[in-house]
């Protein structure tokens, strides 16, 4: 099955409405298809009553389309002024997603909603979850692209309100299946309230069935009769999830983060876009003074061959953070095409495959060219990293304070509110603040060189191949070493690493390596994080003994009765490696999300890729401890 997903192919009524002729039915009624969400799915969810007063509103819908009940959806949310300190979550799920193309067509014929800025955003098309956050309209879009029943089996929340949308069920019988039923009611809220256009039967008795109470009401257009439905059962209770404990999600009184490199404002910023105020402590005078302060940096895919847990996260992570640099802090990150090459028979063998079966489309990924072939990612990022740093900080609800040499978290603790929330993003420093996680780490020494070509046109260019090489006019930054390193080692350039770095170049870019003039180099060395697996740290702060001790089960197969212990209102954040400016925006959101209770920006499976227990679950089940 291809990992590209299949997108619809359409036919237009003549009044503009689309038409997905695989199911041969109308994404939305022909007479007026806004006036038809308000009247079957906002009216009938209580809204706006429901959602006021309320820190935050999960809505969740089977059938994105072209994005009109979002957009209707947002539209009521912002005009309440009740909501001006709320927060909005709407969930979807889209299996054929439409290009941003016909999305605009499709919704061209609206004046009074504001379709620019999704249609900006638009999700890509890639299979599995994509975040897609709005701070000027204080909501965020999560959306699946997949079959609605991976999505309800794969990712865990609790909807406050259903909109349940896909085409007619006597066309699309799989959307309305008593699996996907059931999945509604598993994944509805105390009081849940469900809109939709149909009264068929099975539907009815399928919603009954997952616990709701069901009524036919006055339909819209040319349809008699739509439903309603309200959650009146018990609220399912998942399976304990050993990599997603959480504490119970409080209203913070404060935010206090521990570093201020990339993930540090990372963080920060997403907790101030929320109107939380924010301390950003860090042992140096300025931001992005340690791994995050190179002077150019490269973000760019790591795609691999098979679709897993792993690829797409990766994936997210990188669209993620292409879209979040972007819209916040422009001027420090320059979109560019990075030439790719193999460094080995298998890589080229990984890249074909890749080719052949491509998990995004050719807007962002194509073949190179020449001799040394190879992929092409199209619209990478090439950015500068200090001014990226500090832009994310120049937030009116942060507060940077400098020169902070944090020894001991507990006297940290003691001098803020008892509800403050907590987040360790000081990278190596983990290691002090937090021994339990920070035996999880190790350090990397990287250098890189910064110099200047005797012969550059203006604009830039990217390559890479294990290292990686950046020309913006006529300066070209390349390198980076990969040196294990101790926590106090001290992090001196060294002659050693530029010998190294230069070799790269002159396998990765000989070209410039002629044009190089030495003498104007100058070199940078800094330690990263990283973590034994490469993927990175990011969730709720553990004891490591007893939880040991709660997890012991594990080594002989059994079920884990107890709960496992964590710090209460202490995340962290780490093991960033080399892709910390690719990672450190989902991951923002993904510990915010959980300290605030929120649903979550990652499936389960790609979830426990970045839980900080991982490691203790894996050393027990292999009886390591």
């Amino acid at each position: 099955m291809p990992r590209l997903p299949d997108q619809p192919h359409l036919e237009w009524k003549d009044e503009g409405t689309p038409v997905a002729t695989g199911f041969d039915d109308v994404y939305f009624s022909t007479s007026d298809g806004l006036a038809e969400t308000r009247a079957v799915f906002l009216a009938p969810c209580g809204l706006p009553e429901r959602w006021r007063n309320q820190p935050h509103f999960t809505i969740a819908e089977l059938g994105f389309g072209t994005g009109l009940n979002f957009l209707a959806a947002t539209a009521l949310w912002r005009s309440d002024q009740s909501q001006a300190s709320g927060w909005l979550h709407f969930l979807s799920v889209e299996k054929f997603p439409l290009s941003r193309a016909d999305a605009a067509r499709a919704l061209s014929g609206w004046k009074d909603i504001d379709t620019s800025l999704l249609l900006d955003r638009w999700p890509e098309r890639t299979a599995g979850l994509q975040r897609i956050v709005f701070p000027e309209w204080r909501c965020t879009l999560t959306l699946y692209v997949g079959d609605a029943a991976d999505w309800l089996t794969e990712y865990d929340f609790l909807a406050d309100a259903w909109f349940l949308d896909g085409f007619s069920p006597s066309k699309n019988d799989k959307m309305w299946s008593n699996v996907i039923l059931s999945g509604v009611g598993r994944h509805a809220a105390p009081g849940c309230k469900v809109g939709t256009f149909t009264v068929a039967g099975h539907v009815r008795r399928g919603l009954s069935a997952a616990g709701f109470e069901v009524s036919k009401q006055p339909g819209f257009g040319r349809k008699r009769e739509r439903l309603e439905a309200e959650y009146t059962s018990t609220v399912f209770e998942k399976t304990s999830d050993l990599y997603l404990v959480s504490p119970k999600p409080v209203i913070p009184s404060n935010i206090c983060i521990i570093g201020a490199g990339i993930a540090g404002a990372a963080v920060a910023r997403q907790f101030a876009e929320r109107g939380y105020l924010v301390d950003v402590l860090d042992s140096a005078s300025n931001p992005a003074s340690a791994a995050s302060g190179n002077p150019r940096a490269l973000i760019m895919p790591r795609l691999d061959a098979a679709d897993t847990p792993q690829a797409r996260f990766l994936i997210q992570s990188y669209l993620y953070a292409l879209k979040y640099y972007l819209d916040r802090v422009p001027e420090a990150a320059q979109q560019t095409d990075v030439s790719h090459y193999p460094q080995t028979e298998a890589e080229d063998l990984r890249f074909a495959k890749l080719l052949a079966d491509p998990p995004l489309d050719l807007n962002w990924l194509g073949a190179g060219d020449g001799s040394r072939a190879g992929l092409i990612h199209y619209g990478s990022l090439m950015i500068d990293p200090p001014t990226l740093v500090k832009g994310l900080l120049d937030h009116p609800k942060i507060i940077f304070q400098g020169n902070r040499n944090i020894d001991d978290l507990a006297d940290l603790q003691a001098s803020y509110p008892s509800e403050t929330v907590f987040v360790v993003a000081s990278g190596m420093g983990m290691t002090k603040l937090l021994p339990e996680m920070g035996r999880l780490v190790e350090g990397k020494l990287g250098q890189v060189e910064l110099g200047q070509l005797n012969n550059a046109d203006s604009g830039s260019e990217s390559c890479a191949s294990g290292t990686y090489a950046l020309r913006r006019g006529n300066e070209l930054l390349f390198g980076a070493t990969f040196e294990k390193t101790d926590l106090d080692a001290i992090t001196d350039t060294s002659s050693t690493a530029r010998d190294e770095n230069l070799a790269g170049l002159k396998k990765l870019a000989p070209h410039w390596l002629d044009e190089l003039e030495i003498e104007t180099l100058s070199s940078r060395a800094s330690v990263r994080a990283t973590t034994a697996d490469r993927f990175p740290i990011a969730g709720v702060a553990f004891d490591a003994g007893s939880s040991a001790d709660v997890l012991k089960p594990l080594a002989n197969g059994a079920k884990v009765e107890g709960k496992v212990p964590y710090r209460s209102g202490v995340f962290c954040i780490g093991g960033l490696g080399s892709r910390g400016f690719t990672f450190a925006p989902l991951l923002a959101d993904h510990i915010v999300s959980m300290a605030l209770g929120e649903p979550l920006p990652l499936a389960r499976q790609e979830a426990e890729l970045v839980s900080p227990i991982r490691f203790l679950i894996r050393a027990i089940r292999k009886r390591k401890l």
